[in-house]
């Protein structure tokens, strides 16, 4: 059993992961500003409060855990801190060889193997939703800057649907995949993954089938 520390795990997708995880029989706590709201009873899960701008409470929550999944997500195109902000307190609260996987997106590149068309609406995509994604371009160089085990997951579009249990998956982010992502494959792919060291060290992209 591993024990593994999920933050702002009372999203649509930290919920999904801390689910996932307990389903595979890991011990998980759930770390939220308000752990109540995830609304699940399990014997092998603890709640914290905490919110990641408070680095104080945050290492608090976080002590103890040697691999975190963060599930930190901003809402609307403004600008934002929040990819870079949480990570960089995350990074803070763990031991230097902790395990840390972040959710981030896979409309930060364009794979080379991408079509013109595929090509124009990453343009258009990346411009419309250029704050977003500046601000998970810093997160990811601060995790490149890190002796952690990280993970950067780059799902394509989100969907609440059902998980396809059959992910797509480019190592590295270099080819093109699905344009959607069930948040059921997203948690799936992360906790079926947390000791692969191929994913180590590096973006790796995800989407459903087909």
């Amino acid at each position: 059993m591993t024990s593994l520390a999920v933050v702002a795990a009372t999203g649509r997708t930290g919920r999904l992961v801390v689910e996932r995880a307990l389903a595979a029989g890991h011990s998980v706590t759930a770390v939220a500003r308000d752990p109540a709201a995830l609304g699940l009873d399990h014997p092998h899960l603890t709640r914290r409060a905490a919110d990641v701008m408070d680095p104080a409470r945050l290492r608090e929550a976080l002590a103890g855990h040697d691999i975190v999944v963060s599930a930190l997500g901003s809402t609307g195109r403004g600008p934002t801190t929040l990819y870079s902000a949480g990570t960089a307190a995350i990074i803070a609260a763990l031991p230097p060889a902790a395990r840390l996987v972040v959710i981030s997106s896979a409309g930060l590149a364009t794979p080379a193997d991408a079509g013109p068309a595929a090509r124009l609406f990453g343009r258009v995509l990346h411009h419309v939703m250029r704050h977003p994604y500046a601000d998970m371009d810093r997160m990811e160089h601060l995790l490149a800057g890190t002796s952690l085990s990280w993970t950067a997951v780059r799902p394509t579009g989100l969907t609440d649907r059902p998980g396809t249990g059959r992910p797509r998956v480019s190592l590295g982010a270099t080819e093109r995949l699905g344009t959607r992502t069930s948040r059921a494959d997203l948690a799936a792919f992360i906790i079926d993954h947390l000791d692969d060291p191929l994913t180590f060290g590096r973006p790796v992209a995800v989407s459903s089938l087909p």
